[in-house]
């Protein structure tokens, strides 16, 4: 039973002790409720002073508790820049009822810029869970200050800080979200820095003008049941920066590493996740280790990849480094109406150094259809070759004819291997592009042209291998509008023809049957 204020008011003298904390529910453990600080949950009263209040009270081993309503926080600039602030605390939770909501209604008048995130965890803390909470800014931000739910930890090893580091090592150790829901934040939905031993199940996140979900040098994770809607960035990041030696930027409070570490956003796992439409990539791994991910939906993201893995160099044309990617492994992705499906993409410098271009990814059963450019992209911006890609089952479909016309393209790559790959296209285009493609290796390569009517007689090959070597074990294309002259294969680059080339193709079925060559050389 929840003591209200007017009922501890009426107790005997013997009780005024509990006349000075009516914030105090008496059960298993402490709850503080915001109403009891004189909030009113109405949506247009400013209930920053009594949220503030409240958020005194938080001790190790309580609950701040939000009833239904709309809490409508309107002060600017608050002190330690959020709303609630949760710090140097153990086994604290907070939690919204059925209905309520936190009403950010304090972005500047002028600018129409943030002044302050909705939640911020700062170390030292764990065992902090955020259950149901629902938070939501006025309209009309533009990108800036303002995370729904920010978290700010810092690595630490065996109880100290890594060489290098600078500042108090302020850990934070066990974040629970449950059922969080974040909108129209001017920055991320949710961001946490430096965490250890995270949980998150149902987070929804829309319209932010950043990230959705986003971490920086985190690791052991779950990720369940997430889903980001029209971000004004990545869907879901996990990004670890590039630095010389273990380093901090305070300002922006993300953390760097000389190479990849058990920080490095480390032992992830994420299952069944929906990401639709955004400004950037559905998910974008970058400098990260040990994850996966399986259930990955991604559909109408135009300016960017459904999955996107990179590396960046310094020196290159990029404003963030870190190094590639180890130990990734994805299932069951589907991307639907994206501009790129699965992009695998190693930025090096001139001095080519492997870190930045040896990835370990495997793709397993993916579902690409209607990609605009490539639905499946592996490449180096360099001529440092890009490797580590496997890709076991994948199924595409496409009507592009721009880019890569929504097939799979690899360009200065060694050690690429592809299992079960089928591609459907509306037209005789070039659906399997390999350029300087070494030690390639293609299971089965199945391609069927839905084009019924005649075209003309110059029609381009389905597959093209210019300076590549490897094998492809069985090759199947299916046109049956097709020119008899058509060549289904075309071969490029110096000694690819003739019983010696150095890419070999097992069998060659090409329906219906055509004269010879079926495969061209230059």
């Amino acid at each position: 039973m929840r003591a209200s204020r007017r009922r501890m008011l009426a107790l005997a003298p013997a009780a005024a002790a509990l006349v000075l904390l009516p914030h105090v529910r008496w059960s298993a453990r402490t709850v503080i409720d915001v109403t009891a600080f004189g909030a009113t949950g109405d949506g247009t009263t400013d209930d920053s002073p009594a949220i503030r209040r409240a958020m005194a009270a938080i001790q190790s081993g309580c609950t701040l508790h939000f009833p239904a309503g709309t809490y409508r926080f309107a002060q600017r600039w608050p002190a330690g820049s959020a709303a609630i602030v949760i710090s140097r605390v153990t086994d604290v939770a907070v939690e919204f009822a059925p209905g309520a909501e936190l009403l950010m209604d304090n972005l500047d008048p002028i600018a129409h810029t943030g002044t302050s995130h909705g939640i911020l965890i700062r170390g030292q803390a764990s065992r902090i869970s955020l259950r149901n909470i629902s938070i939501r800014w006025t309209d009309g931000a533009i990108r800036s200050l303002g995370d729904g739910i920010r978290a700010e930890g810092f690595p630490t090893l065996d109880g100290g800080s890594p060489a290098g580091w600078s500042g108090r090592p302020t850990p934070i150790d066990g974040i629970t979200l449950s059922n969080c829901t974040i909108q129209a934040s001017p920055q991320t939905g949710v961001v946490m820095h430096g965490v250890s031993n995270i949980a998150v199940n149902g987070l929804r996140v829309v319209d932010t003008a950043a990230d959705g979900l986003h971490f920086n040098a985190c690791r052991r994770a779950r990720i369940a049941n997430f889903h980001a809607t029209n971000t004004g960035d990545d869907g879901l990041a996990l990004v670890t920066y590039l630095a010389p030696q273990s380093s901090f930027d305070e300002a922006a409070h993300t953390f760097a590493f000389p190479s990849l570490t058990d920080w490095s956003n480390a032992d992830f796992t994420v299952d069944d996740v929906d990401v639709v439409g955004g400004h950037a990539n559905g998910v974008r791994i970058a400098g990260a280790q040990r994850v996966t991910i399986g259930g990955l939906r991604v559909t109408d993201v135009r300016s960017g990849s459904a999955v996107m893995i990179d590396s960046a160099e310094p020196g290159t044309d990029v404003g963030w480094n870190y190094v590639a990617s180890r130990a990734v492994r994805i299932d069951d992705v589907t991307a639907t109406k994206c501009d790129t499906g699965v992009h695998v993409l190693a930025r090096p410098s001139a001095s080519g150094g492997q870190q930045f271009t040896d990835f370990d990814v495997t793709v397993g059963r993916a579902q690409l259809d209607e990609c605009d450019n490539w639905s499946v992209r592996a490449e180096s911006s360099a001529d440092n070759q890009v490797s580590g890609l496997r890709l076991d089952d994948c199924n595409i479909s496409s009507t592009s004819s721009t880019g890569g016309n929504g097939g799979v393209g690899i360009d200065r790559a060694r050690g690429i291997t592809l299992g079960d790959i089928s591609i459907r296209h509306s037209d005789p285009v070039v659906v399997f592009s390999a350029v300087d493609a070494q030690r390639l290796a293609v299971a089965r390569l199945a391609v069927t042209i839905g084009r019924t009517e005649p075209t003309a007689e110059d029609a381009k090959p389905s597959v093209t291998l210019d300076h590549c070597d490897g094998a492809i074990d069985h090759v199947e294309i299916t046109w049956p509008a097709a020119p008899s002259s058509w060549n289904a294969v075309r071969l490029s680059g110096t000694g690819q023809c003739g019983a010696d080339a150095p890419v070999t193709i097992g069998s060659l079925n090409v329906t219906p049957p055509l004269g010879d060559p079926t495969i061209g050389c230059s």
